[in-house]
């Protein structure tokens, strides 16, 4: 096939574009050309930024048989994309956080959310909501607008080798260092989170399957884990020993220490639309977790892990239990 990929230079983006280059289809990349990976000259390119209506301009009239839109946050980045964009399908990728507006329990599925929820007046331009309402926003443009076949994709926080957040780094080298790390409630709180590969993955079934047009699905792994899970198997990945110690969540605050996955709590979204209708498989967890550790360890020369210039800090709670 012949497929555009918008924020496809980086992350589980780049992993999506190098599988279908992989597999033998032509893909052309919509970016700045500021990141270019390993699969930079076997690509076609147009050089342009995403969220700039004019530069947009540069794909009318060409026709590409699916576009994957990895890099739109609000209703108008759709909107302007879709003004000019002829193709066969187009997929978005969306977020998890939208179950921050759903008043349920888990696992949430696709459907429990609705699309025109919109927090208080006086809140709607809060960090807490501006990541989440955009969201929001960009899938009620698409079911709304979109006159193509579309799908959204809504990845929980997705984790692996290359992840500009740093969030695996933030345990990963605390675990290196062997200190103690500090989690809320002794690590027991569940959740999902996704491999990058798994979720490329992903694109590829949704991207290859007619019963996909018109619907959303998690794409997340299929285990439910709790946090001292994640932190055992990348010990055992790396070699390390692992030292939980508990706190509450308001010690951490206040000593400016919260990790990434600190607070989900319970964060579970349904996969089972993906499961059965795409065929979708998630790597077993305590593998990809490990290997993901050691690509930290052996591969990755970055800055330190967010927040690590306070590693003292946490260290002198630790010992003060």
């Amino acid at each position: 096939m012949n497929i555009l990929v918008l924020g496809g230079t980086s992350f589980f983006g780049s992993a999506i574009v190098r599988r279908l280059l992989d597999r033998g289809d032509q893909v052309t990349v919509f970016s700045r050309g500021a990141v270019r990976p390993e699969w930079w000259d076997r690509a076609d390119h147009v050089t342009g930024d995403r969220f700039d209506a004019a530069s947009l301009e540069q794909i009318r009239g060409r026709t590409f048989d699916a576009a994957i839109d990895n890099i739109a946050y609000t209703g108008r980045d759709v909107s302007i994309l879709l003004d000019v964009l002829s193709a066969g399908r187009y997929i978005l990728t969306s977020s998890s956080a939208v179950y921050s507006t759903v008043a349920g329990y888990p696992p949430y599925r696709e459907d429990d959310v609705d699309l025109s929820f919109r927090p208080p007046k006086d809140e709607a331009d809060s960090p807490r909501w501006s990541y989440t309402v955009g969201k929001l926003t960009a899938e009620q443009a698409v079911v709304e607008r979109c006159h193509l076949p579309w799908t959204i994709i809504r990845p929980p926080i997705v984790l692996g080798p290359h992840d500009p957040t740093l969030r695996g780094w933030y345990y990963f080298q605390r675990l290196l260092d062997g200190g103690p790390i500090l989690v809320p409630c002794c690590g027991e709180r569940s959740f999902r989170i996704v491999y990058s590969e798994d979720l490329a993955a992903g694109y590829l079934l949704a991207l290859d399957a007619p019963v996909a047009a018109g619907r959303t699905y998690n794409i997340a792994q299929q285990e439910i884990v709790r946090l001292s899970d994640f932190l055992t198997a990348a010990a055992a990945g790396l070699g390390a020993d692992v030292e939980l110690v508990e706190v509450t969540r308001n010690e951490l605050k206040n000593a400016g220490v919260v990790g990434p996955y600190d607070r989900m709590s319970n964060f579970i979204p349904n996969v089972s639309s993906a499961v059965t209708e795409l065929g979708y498989r998630s790597s077993p967890f305590d593998e990809w977790v490990a290997a993901t550790a050691r690509w930290y360890r052996d591969d990755y020369d970055g800055p330190d892990a967010p927040g690590y210039e306070h590693r003292d800090v946490e260290l002198r709670i630790a010992a003060s239990r």
